[in-house]
Parts: structure tokens; C-alpha cells; sequence
């Protein structure tokens, strides 16, 4: 999914809900720029020297779940805006006690997605060494 390529049904599913200007997600991939290695912005395929904080917003269970709410919440068409207005409104209050806004409903989202690439890289590895 995070591969920056145009899709389609992605882009029709935007124009239904009726998304314009800054909050339309260009050329359909609403994760485009996401690096699969999560180590500089230059998008190398280094791997990830440190390990995961647990200081940051997703390292409990209950912070992760709500980490995948808001990955699906992206995929389905909304902005880093009403994510960050949702999650305000639910009483969600990030890591530092403060109220959600676009950028760290962005930055919390495109780190989810990811750690989720990088795990799945790690089963692939790890699966096709065991055969």
C-alpha cells in the first residue's frame, strides 16, 4: 500500500467523500512518503539502528490499538484533521497529556504504518529462512 503508486478505486473513494484541495490525497496513496525502512528522509534501505522507544505514543497495548484505529481511519479516507478531532472528542490525550492535532495525528500514523512494514519485512525474512 505504501509504495506511492496512483490507485483508482483509491481516488474514487476521495472523490466520493467529496475531499478537496490540501485535505484531497494526491495520485490516490494516502501513506505516500512513508519510508519502508523508517531510517532518514532520503528513503535508504539502512536498517533501523535504535531500538523502539517506550516513551512514544503507541508502547502500550491499549495506545497501539488505538495507533491501528487510526491507520484504518487514514485508509479509509480521513484527514490527519478529523483524526486528530476524533480522538479529541473520544477524551485521547497524546503521550505529553496534550490534545491531538494534525501533525501528531500525521506523525503518529505514518510511524504505525511503518512499524507495520517492518514487521512484516521481519516475517518474510524470518519464513524464508525456515523453509
Amino acid at each position: 500500500m505504501a509504495t506511492g503508486k496512483w490507485d483508482k478505486e483509491w481516488n474514487d473513494k476521495i472523490e466520493e467523500l467529496g475531499l478537496k484541495g490540501s485535505a484531497k490525497i494526491q495520485r490516490g496513496d494516502p501513506f505516500r512518503g512513508v519510508l519502508k525502512s523508517g531510517s532518514t528522509s532520503k528513503g535508504t534501505d539502512a536498517e533501523r539502528v535504535r531500538a523502539p522507544r517506550s516513551d512514544r505514543f503507541g508502547a502500550t497495548d491499549d495506545e497501539w490499538d488505538i495507533c491501528l484505529e487510526m491507520k484504518e481511519m487514514r485508509k479509509s479516507g480521513r484527514t490527519y484533521g478529523q483524526i486528530a478531532h476524533y480522538l479529541n472528542n473520544r477524551g485521547i490525550k497524546t503521550k505529553a497529556g496534550k490534545p491531538w492535532n494534525y501533525f501528531t495525528a500525521r506523525f503518529v500514523t505514518l510511524r504505525t504504518v511503518q512499524m507495520l512494514l517492518a514487521e512484516d519485512e521481519r516475517f518474510r525474512q524470518y519464513t524464508s529462512t525456515r523453509a
